[in-house]
């Protein structure tokens, strides 16, 4: 059974391609369409510098609201509790510990939006310098978010090992060092806290 008409390779020169009427070649000949050009994969890795200041003052303010506990006058608070015991009434020590409480604590969400602050600056840097679409910096919001700061410092990171040669790891591994010695810090401090609390306590059950 003879093959379809249509264009085959030339038997004479496999170059070229030669139309097959069904019964026999016609004179006609064309070359052989090239192949087509693969696409690269992706742009290649530049070589710049991905540590900028704004990635280190976003660590900076990362591990910062650790050392609001330190602000709050803890002592103030157990003096305060300890005077039930007395006879006194606390509550305008606790009213105005607690004021104080909370104007510290206003700043951690200073500290946070700071963070955020200095990622879209970090993002923006990186573009400046050469980097294709480096990790989004909208993704610093979850630092709202308890334990949602890792999510810009690890994405950078991974993004920048693709599309950089230097790649992004030493402001990850300094974060993840700063934030490990502040929980150690924070336990430290819980621990000492709460001794005297339980020996306040204590004393009021006696």
């Amino acid at each position: 059974m003879s093959a379809p008409a249509g264009w085959y390779p030339d038997p004479s020169d496999p170059t070229r391609q030669r139309w097959w009427d069904g019964a026999r070649w016609a004179a006609p000949a064309a070359p052989v369409a090239p192949a087509p050009q693969v696409a690269a994969s992706g742009a290649a890795p530049v070589a710049v510098d991905t540590n900028t200041v704004w990635v280190w003052l976003a660590i900076v303010m990362s591990v910062l609201p650790i050392g609001v506990l330190f602000l709050i006058d803890w002592d103030g608070y157990l003096v305060a509790l300890s005077q039930v015991t007395s006879g006194f009434n606390p509550t305008a020590d606790l009213l105005q510990w607690e004021a104080h409480v909370f104007a510290v604590s206003a700043l951690s969400w200073i500290a946070m939006a700071a963070f955020i602050l200095f990622s879209w600056l970090d993002w923006r840097e990186l573009r400046r310098r050469g980097v294709a679409a480096p990790f989004h910096w909208a993704w610093s919001f979850f630092a709202l978010v308890n334990g949602g700061l890792a999510a810009y410092m690890i994405g950078r990171a991974v993004v920048l090992k693709r599309r950089t040669v230097s790649g992004g790891w030493p402001p990850l591994w300094v974060w993840i060092g700063t934030t490990a010695l502040g929980f150690v810090i924070g336990i430290v401090w819980m621990i000492g806290f709460l001794s005297k609390l339980f020996t306040v306590v204590g004393g009021m059950a006696a």
